[in-house]
């Protein structure tokens, strides 16, 4: 999405109107809160950010509502390769800096700075972001996102997994372990460590099996184990709870994969 979300988004947040307190408010990080978490669980579809912004909104305190403008954009920032718009990283920095020039020592709010200069490439500025934030809260989830994020543009995956235990720790509420949980697994595939993108996809899929897009992944996982009958299982899973294209896509493949399989058969069977 990227550069045709920012496109929507950008223009979108420059006309709410931003009605509330120069200050921080409980409601208004109560709304932040929730907020951040409607963020991540961003997968695609543009109507999430909106529902954040409009959480944020609600909370009725400026400096949170400006943050958390600056956290979409980030999110929006992202392309599908995995690379990052950096006129949208600029623009979450311009709403951050709103934020800050009214609130300057709110780690809550300081920690999307960490994640702007992750994704444009300012690894040594972001290092010093985290370090020092985990200084002042140690067990902030956020910041320690912010290190899971560094660590996995560094592509060192032994600090990816310790960066993600500890996060996992600092976690207040299930939805976050398991998103944390599903992050693992993503980079234990793109790493090549089957077995243990399996185990993780696994351990999520038991607290939510009606979960498409889990089924998906763990059909692929057996699929690049050239395990067709486990990834069929779990694709015809997959296709029974959501109707996932993907899914569709890889019931093809595994279906003209088994029909190779019987043909080379029928050759070696002569």
């Amino acid at each position: 999405m990227g550069e045709k979300l920012l496109q929507q988004m950008i223009p979108y947040l420059n006309k709410v109107n931003w009605d509330g307190d120069d200050a921080v408010t409980p409601q208004g990080r109560e709304a932040y809160m929730i907020g951040l978490d409607k963020v991540e669980t961003y997968a695609g579809d543009p109507k999430t950010l909106a529902e954040a912004i409009r959480v944020f909104q609600s909370g009725g305190s400026l400096p949170y509502a400006y943050a958390g403008s600056a956290y979409v954009l980030v999110t929006a920032s992202r392309e599908r390769d995995g690379s990052y718009v950096l006129s949208g990283l600029d623009a979450a920095m311009d709403w951050l800096e709103k934020a800050q020039a009214l609130e300057p020592d709110y780690v809550d709010i300081n920690m999307i700075e960490a994640f702007v200069y992750v994704y444009n490439g300012r690894s040594e500025d972001a290092r010093l972001v985290i370090d020092y934030l985990l200084d002042i809260e140690p067990n902030n989830y956020h910041v320690h996102l912010a290190d899971v994020a560094f660590w996995v543009q560094q592509k060192d995956l032994p600090q990816i997994e310790e960066a993600i235990e500890v996060a996992v720790k600092t976690a207040v509420n299930p939805p976050q372990k398991t998103r944390l949980t599903n992050q693992l697994g993503d980079i234990y595939l793109q790493f090549g460590e089957l077995d243990k993108a399996l185990a993780a996809y696994k351990e999520n899929v038991h607290f939510n099996p009606k979960s498409p897009l889990l089924w998906h992944k763990i059909s692929l996982v057996y699929w690049r184990m050239d395990d067709l009958e486990e990834a069929e299982r779990a694709n015809q899973q997959s296709l029974r709870v959501g109707k996932l294209p993907a899914a569709q896509k890889m019931a093809e493949q595994i279906k003209e994969r088994k029909k190779e399989s019987g043909r080379f058969g029928s050759l070696f069977n002569r």
